[in-house]
C-alpha cells in the first residue's frame, strides 16, 4: 500500500469511502508501530501528514472521516468516528513516544493527543448495538489503544485524561474476568481465547 502523504476526509457518507479513509490513517499507524515505514517517508513526510490529521480535528476533539458524522448509522459512527479517533490518539501517542524530535516539530500535537483523549467518547469502549459479538469490537479498540502505547502513556500520566486511564482499567478488567472464567467463546463458537490474552497484554504493558 502506498502510504497517504496528508489526511483526508471522504468526501460523502458512502460506506466504502468512509472504510477507505479510514483504513488509508491506520496504514499509517501501523507502518509505524510496526517499523516498516517506507525509506521514503521520511520524518519530514510523517510530520506532515501528522500536522494535516490536527488541522481537521473537531471542536470536541474528535476525529472523524465523516465531514458530516452527525448524519451517519450508529455502526457507521462507531467505524468512522470512535475507532477513528483512538487510531488518531494512537498515532500521536506513538510518534510522541517513538519520535520525540519529530513530535516536537509538530505544532500543537500534545493538545491535540490531550483533547482527543478527553473527548467525551473516548473512554467509551461499550458497542451494544454489536450484541453477543461486542467483545470483538472491544477486543480491535485495544489493539488500537496498544499500538500507540497509549496504556502505558496514562498508566505513567493519568491525570492528562483521568477517564480514558479509568476507561482503559475497566476493558482491562473486562477481558481478565472473561480469562479468569473461561468465557472466551463468542458467536460461532470461536473461541477468542488467545486474542482476549494478546488483548489484555496490550494494556497491561
Amino acid at each position: 500500500m502506498v502510504l497517504a502523504r496528508a489526511f483526508t476526509q471522504a468526501k460523502d457518507n458512502d460506506y466504502e469511502s468512509l472504510v477507505s479513509a479510514h483504513g488509508r490513517l491506520r496504514a499509517i499507524l501501523d507502518a509505524l508501530s510496526d517499523g516498516t515505514l517506507p525509506p521514503d517517508y521520511d520524518d519530514e513526510a510523517l510530520a506532515a501528514y501528522t500536522a494535516s490529521l490536527i488541522s481537521l480535528q473537531g471542536k470536541d476533539g474528535s476525529f472523524s472521516v465523516s465531514r458530516e458524522p452527525g448524519e451517519l448509522s450508529a455502526d457507521e459512527r462507531d467505524d468512522a468516528l470512535r475507532f477513528v479517533s483512538w487510531v488518531a490518539a494512537s498515532l500521536l501517542c506513538r510518534l510522541r513516544s517513538d519520535m520525540p524530535d519529530t513530535a516536537n516539530s509538530v505544532e500543537g500535537l500534545d493538545e491535540a493527543l490531550a483533547r482527543v483523549l478527553n473527548w467525551a467518547e473516548a473512554a467509551d469502549f461499550a458497542f451494544p448495538e454489536s450484541g453477543p459479538a461486542e467483545a470483538v469490537q472491544q477486543v480491535e479498540a485495544a489493539f488500537i489503544l496498544a499500538s500507540g502505547r497509549i496504556p502505558a502513556f496514562l498508566k505513567e500520566s493519568p491525570e492528562i485524561a483521568p477517564k480514558m486511564a479509568d476507561g482503559i482499567r475497566t476493558l482491562e478488567a473486562g477481558f481478565r474476568k472473561r480469562l479468569e472464567s473461561g468465557d472466551t467463546s463468542l458467536p460461532g463458537g470461536i473461541d477468542y481465547r488467545s486474542l482476549f490474552e494478546e488483548a489484555l497484554a496490550g494494556l497491561t504493558v
